[in-house]
């Protein structure tokens, strides 16, 4: 039960037919694989792994309105993949 095009199929229903508590679950274990993700790729240092959860994390901080830490982690991408030599 994660929140995939099934809850897509969800928002397109009228709204009175819409299951809010299965929603808010789907969603919920999305963001706790998302999570789970980011700390197994740093705990294990793969690199790659983590720059991928980190460009899915930006934009939940984002609306959540943890500013700083998306602006963050957004110059951490940048600097990574444009300012920092390639070898680094």
């Amino acid at each position: 039960y994660v929140a995939r095009n099934k809850l897509q199929q969800m928002w397109r229903e009228q709204q009175n037919k819409w299951d809010l508590q299965f929603e808010n679950m789907l969603l919920l274990n999305k963001y706790f694989l998302l999570y789970k993700e980011l700390s197994y790729s740093m705990n294990h240092g793969d690199i790659g792994r983590t720059e991928i959860c980190i460009m899915s994390w930006i934009p939940i901080l984002k609306a959540t309105g943890k500013h700083k830490y998306a602006t963050h982690m957004t110059n951490f991408l940048f600097n990574m993949h444009c300012v920092y030599p390639l070898g680094l």
